[in-house]
């Protein structure tokens, strides 16, 4: 007796090829997480460095002395000058609110901040990140601000 091909497949070909449909939609779904964490860190890191740049300037424009603060919360913020007493709101000037609540401000070492006389700057670091990534920005002594990745620990 011959078999029809219009028969269909069988259950464990269908098992089979779901299988494979689940493990290729798992991939891509990491893929996807992934390559969001990057792009939110990624305008993290341009904000804060855009932000930092502004504050150098002022610093200079104004000849005055601009020490970085840190405000914890739901969203951090990070801004210059005075503390304010009322906590940040986004569009102040010399505040920067953080732009993603999931990327957290980790660490500041140093107390870095940017000083009018001579352009220069007191140096430190701000590390922040998002799960297992972490990115630093650097600021030297002479005003300069620097990004890089933080190696991960193992």
């Amino acid at each position: 007796m011959k078999r029809n091909r219009s028969e269909g497949f069988t259950l464990p070909e269908l098992m089979l090829v779901l299988a494979i449909v689940s493990l290729l939609s798992i991939a891509a779904l990491r893929g996807w997480q992934s390559w969001q964490q990057h792009q939110r860190m990624d305008e993290t890191a341009r904000r804060l460095q855009q932000f930092l740049h502004g504050v150098r300037a002022w610093a200079n424009w104004h000849n005055s002395d601009q020490p970085l603060w840190l405000l914890v919360g739901d969203r951090w913020c990070l801004g210059s000058g005075e503390v304010p007493v009322t906590g940040c709101r986004a569009g102040r000037r010399l505040q920067l609110l953080a732009p993603h609540p999931q990327v957290q401000i980790i660490e500041i070492e140093g107390t870095p901040g940017f000083y009018g006389k001579r352009n220069v700057a007191k140096a430190g670091h701000i590390i922040f990140g998002e799960g297992d990534l972490r990115w630093r920005m650097i600021i030297s002594a002479r005003g300069r601000i620097r990004l890089c990745q933080v190696a991960p620990c193992l």
